[in-house]
């Protein structure tokens, strides 16, 4: 018992046995005694009494014992400090016989007959009439047999062995304030991936003078340093992070780190917390060997990278189970431990719905620029979501492989291949288009590095007939297909403008950024693919395409689409001048009004090698003013 009670964490020092384990006077009669006492600072927090019953005439003793018993817990409990009172433990081991398991005679009974229960049964309704009491908080009863193989059984569930000893441990452990109750329960729950921590954590009770510490951070950012220490009883080395306000939030930040703790810190991919000061101005965490940020050309390589993302998707998917997100995922808050990749820094989590410390709290950013979700820049407390983390690890992607620092509302995106696809899907702008939890993400990035890879302009031409029979996610899929590829000439000038602009456009619309992307590409491939120069049939479909995209923009309200489609229009049209294209411009451009000549006249304006192509229409009076005069002042510009 005294073994199994230190294995969960309770300290040797506190528990006596034998002669020592008595009670104060004041807890009961004088001389007393218990089998077991635990005492921390002169106080009595816990008290057990270990009691065997067998042999020939136990059953004739059985009435004694439990008058006893009864006395010894009734002294105890007649204590009058309301405040605190001992934890009393009964531990009963009855020896099976015959005459235990036999019958008794009930009242009016008797000869030979008996229907009474049997000694075993009678003794299980006693202790729990113990429980209903209050004389005992915790009960073992176990029945032993003897002979060449001796073993115990329990008649009761709840009188456990098992339930006794952690009962017990935990019960101990609460009367002082004690990191290693609230992080893990006892010590036993300490997974053996963190045993190099076990003194630590066995050691831990929130006082600062059991580290020390360098004089000098190792980090320091805004809300708290971090110092490299050293738990001064077992020599391990460990971090010491403190806040550096005293002030509410960065209290409140330190307070969610170690509540999330109860729920992470045994999962291989958490960076744990092993003690923690009471009013949350410090913990202590392991060292780490490196963050992601200093192993970044490492991470440049698909099979380390994927590693790095599975063990991130691993604990943020424990973490969404319960309603936790992080909201701060960034290649600093990801270390290296022991060879494992770990997730740190959860001071802004998002605790579940309903468990939020303010309610009605309101907010305009969490997170870190570039590589937070968009939405959380507008609604971080309510809006953020799996897919608001989801969205950073796709920027953690892109750092990686790019070596560029993210920018906020700017895409990154690695080089062609698997990850580029998994980065676009990642971190759409609207988190409805995201995979929506750790799941969908992981399994994307599978299919991406497994799955053969159909050349690009097959799998369009596939989707660009399902997209122009009207089938929507179709058309979605070919346009995120054609914006994937932005160098591919063949995808942009043989495929794509045969998309019926007026199923393009919606689609376009409802990922206005995809679709900037998009027509910009087109309008770099004025040139042509670096070997081979535009035919002229090429430039005519990309004018077409561009003037039926503009028109269809241009009817929707779409005035985004709308200035890019004909900049881009503009573009092809002023490079290659094309008769037959421009019929069809030249009459739109006469039936222009209102908004959408505002947006029309300055691409004009700007563009004048296509603008001459249209000078006559300076002088026409049908035509809109706005853009009369700005055509006029780039054909007068272009001469």
């Amino acid at each position: 018992m005294v073994e199994a009670l230190v294995e969960r964490g309770v300290d040797r020092s506190w528990i006596q046995v034998g002669r020592d384990a008595r009670l104060p006077g004041a807890y009961g009669l004088s001389g007393s005694a218990w089998d077991l006492v635990v005492r921390k600072d002169g106080i009595p927090l816990a008290a057990a009494t270990f009691t065997q019953l067998g042999g020939p005439g136990s059953t004739n003793n059985i009435n004694n014992r439990i008058q006893d018993l009864t006395s010894t817990a009734f002294s105890v409990r007649q204590h009058d400090d309301d405040d605190f009172q001992p934890y009393l433990g009964l531990f009963f081991i009855l020896e099976e016989s015959d005459r235990v398991n036999a019958p008794t005679r009930r009242p009016g009974e008797s000869g030979a007959a008996r229907s009474g229960p049997s000694h075993k049964q009678r003794l299980a309704e006693t202790f729990a009439q113990f429980y209903s009491d209050g004389l005992y908080d915790k009960i073992a009863y176990a029945s032993s047999t003897t002979g060449e193989n001796p073993s115990l059984y329990e008649p009761r569930a709840d009188m456990s062995i098992e339930g006794f000893i952690e009962g017990f441990a935990k019960k101990i452990l609460s009367h002082s304030f004690s990191p290693l109750l609230k992080l893990w329960g006892d010590l036993t729950k300490v997974p053996p991936h963190l045993d190099r921590y076990r003194e630590v954590i066995r050691g831990g009770r929130g006082i600062k003078k059991d580290y020390s510490l360098d004089r000098v951070p190792i980090e320091e950012g805004g809300q708290a340093a971090v110092f490299r220490a050293s738990h001064k009883t077992s020599g391990v080395e460990v971090a010491f992070k403190r806040r550096l306000s005293q002030r509410e939030n960065p209290s409140a930040r330190m307070r969610r780190e170690i509540d999330i703790a109860e729920l992470l810190n045994d999962h291989p991919n958490y960076m744990p917390i092993l003690d923690f000061e009471q009013d949350h101005r410090w913990f202590i965490m392991p060292l780490a060997e490196a963050t992601a940020e200093e192993k970044r050309e490492q991470l440049r390589e698909s099979d380390n990278l994927r590693e790095l993302i599975g063990s991130m998707g691993s604990i943020l998917d424990k973490a969404h189970q319960q309603g936790w997100m992080h909201r701060d995922i960034k290649p600093s808050n990801m270390l290296l431990l022991d060879g494992r990749w770990t997730l740190a820094d959860w001071g802004v989590v998002r605790r579940p719905r309903g468990q939020t410390t303010k309610v009605g709290r309101t907010g305009h950013f969490i997170g870190t620029e570039g590589f937070a979700a968009p939405e959380l820049f507008i609604k971080p407390h309510e809006d953020a979501t799996a897919a608001s983390d989801i969205y950073s690890l796709g920027r953690v992607i892109a750092w990686a492989l790019t070596g560029e620092m993210p920018q906020s509302n700017v895409e990154l995106l690695p080089p062609p291949g698997p990850w580029r696809n998994i980065v676009r899907a990642a971190t759409q702008q609207e988190a409805e288009r995201r995979p929506q939890s750790i799941d969908e993400l992981l399994d994307l990035i599978d299919r991406e590095f497994s799955e053969p890879h159909e050349p690009a302009v097959a799998r369009a031409e596939t989707l660009l007939d399902a997209a122009n029979s009207g089938e929507s996610h179709a058309t979605d899929a070919f346009l995120e297909l054609i914006a994937s590829h932005p160098d591919d000439y063949g995808l942009h000038l043989d495929v794509l403008p045969r998309l019926q602009p007026e199923l393009a456009v919606p689609s376009m619309s409802h990922n206005s950024r995809q679709a900037i992307t998009l027509l910009r590409a087109l309008a770099k491939h004025v040139d042509g693919n670096g070997t081979n120069p535009v035919k002229f049939g090429e430039a005519a479909r990309a004018v077409t395409w561009l003037h039926g995209i503009a028109i269809s923009a241009a009817s929707s309200n779409e005035w985004d689409l709308l200035d890019e489609s004909i900049r881009a229009m503009c573009e092809w049209d002023g490079n290659w001048d094309q008769w037959r294209p421009q019929d069809a411009i030249r009459s739109w451009l006469c039936t222009l009004r209102g908004d959408v000549a505002r947006i029309v006249a300055p691409a004009f304006r700007d563009h004048p090698d296509s603008a001459r192509h249209f000078a006559e229409l300076a002088d026409d009076r049908a035509v809109d003013p706005g853009i009369r005069q700005a055509i006029r002042a780039a054909t007068e510009r272009h001469n």
